[in-house]
Order: structure tokens, then sequence, then C-alpha cells
């Protein structure tokens, strides 16, 4: 089907560059009597004028085709950011119920960090850190080690130390909001 399209092709061309000049020209002269040689010129000079015209379509087409080579690579490299991204929100958010602080810890700074990276992303992560923060940070504190209702606010363990992760969620929130 190819070498088919391809023959026919040549024959177009070869018939706008060998019979459509001299058509041209006789149409131009109307019948009036000019020597060979001028004849000869005028057939090349359109023919000439032809060839860039194609030359130019050629150039456009190749360009109209890098152009859309362009934006169909533009889209597989987004696709794929996208997806890369979507998969590290979801191992960030799986962290976040682990049972070890320091894993907790490196979900909320994936968080985080992702939050930064991608605008369409940041709500998500704000609500899921919010969500983090009333579940593991209750108030009144409970628990055996919390402190007495009526022990003074600067008698409690800094956040840091009592609950490292809260920190984090606080700070990154505090952050991006």
């Amino acid at each position: 089907m190819t070498l088919l399209a391809g023959a026919a092709g040549l024959v177009v061309l070869g018939a706008v560059f060998v019979l459509l000049p001299s058509v041209v020209v006789d149409h131009d002269l109307a019948g009036a009597s000019v020597a060979a040689q001028d004849r000869l010129k005028a057939v090349n000079d359109v023919r000439t004028t032809l060839l860039q015209v194609v030359g130019g379509l050629v150039v456009f087409f190749g360009a109209y085709a890098t152009w859309r080579q362009l934006r169909v690579s533009q889209d597989g490299l987004r696709a794929t950011q996208e997806g890369y991204v979507t998969d590290r929100f979801s191992r960030a958010v799986d962290q976040l119920g682990s049972d070890k602080l320091d894993v907790r810890i490196g979900g909320l700074h994936a968080l985080w960090r992702i939050a930064e990276q991608s605008s369409q992303d940041r709500e998500a992560i704000i609500s899921i850190q919010a969500a983090y923060l009333r579940t593991h940070l209750p108030w009144p504190p409970a628990g055996p080690e919390s402190p007495a209702a009526a022990v003074p606010i600067n008698d409690i363990a800094p956040l840091e130390t009592r609950a490292a992760d809260a920190q984090v969620a606080l700070t990154a929130l505090g952050v991006l909001c």
C-alpha cells in the first residue's frame, strides 16, 4: 500500500513539474509568439517557483509534525509525572498508619513536599494532615502520660518531645496555609 502511494505521489509530482509549467506559460502568453529560449526560461521559472512552494509545504508540514510530536511527548511526560506523584502520595498516606514514629514523620514530610510541588494536591494534603492532628493529638490530652488539666502550660513538655509527628504536621500546615 505504501509503495503504491509513493508511486502515485511521484506520478503527481512528475505531472506538476513537467506538464503544469508549460500549461501555465502557454496560458500567460495567450498565443503570442516568443522565442524558444525565452519560453524555456519562463517554463523553468515556473518550475523553480513550484519547487519553492513544494519545499515550503514540506518544511511547514515537517514543523507541524514536530510540534504535534512534542505535544504528545509533553502529554506523556505529564501523565508519567502525575502517576509518580500519585504513587508517592499513596505511600506517604500509608506511612501515616505505621506504629513507628519515624515512619509517620517520614510520611508527613513526604506529604508536605508533595503539597509544595503539586498545587492541585495541596488542599487534599492539608485535609489529611488536619485529620491526622485531630486523631493523634486530641485536646485536652488523654492517656497515662498526659499532664493533668491543672498543670501550668509552662510545665507541659514541648510538643517536639511528646508528639514529634504532630509537631511536623502542625509545622507543615502552618507553612502550607
